[in-house]
């Protein structure tokens, strides 16, 4: 299933500070193909737990510091399937508006609920 999140990125443009939007499309992917993600990209997060419970884990955490938000975007990376690296993941999304970062966590809960509405139901 496809899911979009915002982008926001600045860029200065004739001495001037400009804020860029966009959107990330990717496929959401609830298959066991987001757990060998995990496994390669955070092998010592995976070492310790699946990518499962280290989702649930982390949305469960409701403060909002760059260090959560970092961890939230590796568990959303996860999921989904692109060939974009993590870092450059990361350069999407601008943590330095307060705003931005409040629509942006919104939307990650909406995919994390469909992830466990989607485990829920293969129950």
């Amino acid at each position: 299933m496809k899911v979009e999140l915002h982008t926001q990125t600045k860029e200065i443009k004739d001495g001037k500070l400009e804020k860029k939007q966009g959107t990330f499309t990717a496929d959401l992917d609830m298959s066991l193909a987001s757990q060998i993600r995990f496994e390669a990209k955070f092998p010592d997060l995976a070492q310790r737990e699946d990518l499962y419970n280290y989702s649930k884990r982390i949305s469960e955490i409701k403060e909002m510091s760059a260090p959560v938000l970092i961890s939230k975007m590796k568990m959303l990376y996860c999921w989904f399937d692109t060939d974009v690296s993590f870092v450059d993941f990361l350069k999407l999304f601008d943590l330095t508006d307060e705003e931005y970062v409040k629509r942006l966590t919104n939307e990650i809960k909406t995919v994390f609920d469909l992830v466990m509405d989607g485990s829920a139901e293969k129950n």
